[in-house]
């Protein structure tokens, strides 16, 4: 997917968080995986999966109130987790099979806490 297509004027990619290789084990969630598009943007998170049944995701940034990352001990042992997003008026989001989960973690609140320091 070109990302370029869902950038509203004046926004930036800032990270593209990957899916963990292991996805790509379980047969039901290849294809969904496979169309996966992700990122972190000065403005908000998208998350995009599905190919017959497309589901696109999307949080304003300064709407983000919780970023909570589940791991297993087979997902810390091989660098896998879950996030979960909350948000005022947003609902949760939750994305599984999210390689080095922590980083994305501590993406979001770094262009969280700029995005929050300049509209105040």
């Amino acid at each position: 997917m070109d990302i370029k297509k869902v950038l509203a004027d004046g926004e930036e990619v800032v990270y593209r968080p990957k899916l963990h290789w292991f996805s790509y084990l379980c047969c039901s969630d290849i294809i969904k995986n496979l169309t996966t598009t992700m990122f972190l943007s000065n403005m908000r998170f998208y998350y995009r999966h599905g190919w017959m049944r497309r589901h696109t995701h999307e949080m304003v940034l300064a709407k983000i109130e919780t970023i909570d990352v589940k791991e297993t001990f087979w997902s810390r042992l091989f660098g896998y987790g879950r996030i979960y997003l909350s948000g005022t008026g947003a609902g949760e989001m939750c994305i599984h099979w999210v390689r080095n989960p922590f980083e994305l973690q501590r993406q979001i609140r770094s262009v969280n806490a700029r995005v929050n320091a300049v509209g105040n």
